[in-house]
């Protein structure tokens, strides 16, 4: 097996999310791997009408960006007793393309993130950011799924 030394983590905060952060965190004992917790902040509007009404898209970023901050402070401090190592880091942009693009630049050698399942017209509209990660990731991902959408067997 090849070596795991750097697991990303991208976080969007859901119960999801949580629930895959405990398969990023084993993974990260068994190998002795760093964790990068990564969030991708949607870039602001950039409609007229948004800024009519005193809509400040910097002031939204910075408080978005803060937030994303003190919840990844919350999760690694939740996870000090497994003396891993964790880098964090919050990003503005599309989300898959940040993510693609943060695990190419810092080499890492596995992505552990959750899938929200959607489907139907949900899928369609929104499209999977898993998915999407999943074919272009210059590494393998892992993909969780959150207890609640599994179906019974066949």
């Amino acid at each position: 097996m090849l070596p795991i030394r750097r697991i990303l983590f991208p976080t969007d905060f859901s119960e999801h999310a949580q629930y895959a952060w405990s398969y990023a965190l084993t993974f990260a004992q068994e190998f002795g791997a760093e964790v990068h917790l990564l969030h991708v902040v949607a870039p602001p509007p950039r409609l007229t009408e948004a800024y009519a009404v005193n809509f400040d898209p910097e002031k939204m970023v910075k408080d978005l960006t803060a937030e994303a901050n003190a919840a990844m402070d919350q999760q690694v401090e939740a996870a000090k007793g497994r003396e891993l190592i964790f880098h964090r880091e919050v990003r503005v942009g599309m989300d898959f393309r940040e993510i693609i693009e943060y695990a190419t630049k810092h080499e890492m050698d596995l992505i552990v993130m959750a899938t929200h399942g959607r489907t139907g017209l949900a899928h369609a509209l929104l499209g999977s950011v898993a998915e999407k990660v999943v074919r272009k990731a210059p590494c393998p991902v892992l993909t969780v799924k959150h207890p609640s959408m599994r179906v019974g067997t066949p």
